[in-house]
């Protein structure tokens, strides 16, 4: 796993102590965050133990950031404090906003495999598909999980007409979920 560290400053530079949250905060986003999501829309760990592994980085960068490392400090509300998705909410995103582009051509995956259902039922709207069945998990927890959580959305939510509406809707749903 990756650790946020910052190099050894010297008597000529100024202290870490010193450096303003906003400035740590820019430092995890842009140095740290991009190595872990790098290929969140295509892997998405299901193994527990990978998942904490995961948010363990952005659970310490918090405290890191906000400067506050006692033991009966929440974490939770750390991140919530600064505005930071858990890392399960951003590869849902991110698997998501993949999926639209598929849908609507701005990415190149065809969705001609995809089945929708047969039958028109009182839940299914015109943007539903059939989860496709796997035997294997790696498999089963990657694209198929997609489509469960793009089965869930509302349709006014996956009729945005930009990936950037989009991605502010799914961001705004999520949020208003919890």
């Amino acid at each position: 796993m990756y650790q946020l560290r910052l190099p050894k400053l010297s008597a000529s530079y100024v202290a870490v102590s010193i450096v303003v949250p906003d400035t740590k905060a820019t430092a995890y986003i842009s140095l740290v965050r991009p190595h872990s999501e790098y290929t969140k829309a295509a892997w998405d760990p299901y193994v527990v133990g990978d998942c904490k592994q995961l948010e363990k980085v952005q659970r310490w960068a918090a405290r890191f950031v906000k400067q506050d490392y006692r033991s009966m400090t929440s974490v939770s509300s750390l991140i919530s404090q600064l505005g930071w998705q858990t890392f399960s909410d951003r590869r849902r995103n991110s698997r998501l906003s993949l999926m639209y582009k598929s849908l609507h051509g701005l990415a190149c995956i065809s969705t001609s495999l995809f089945r929708r259902p047969s039958k028109p039922t009182r839940t299914a709207d015109g943007d539903r598909f059939c989860v496709l069945s796997s035997r294997t998990d790696p498999y089963k927890y990657s694209y198929p999980r997609t489509i469960v959580d793009w089965n869930a959305l509302v349709a006014p939510v996956k009729s945005h007409p930009s990936i950037h509406s989009f991605r502010c809707a799914i961001h705004s749903s999520l949020t208003n979920s919890i």
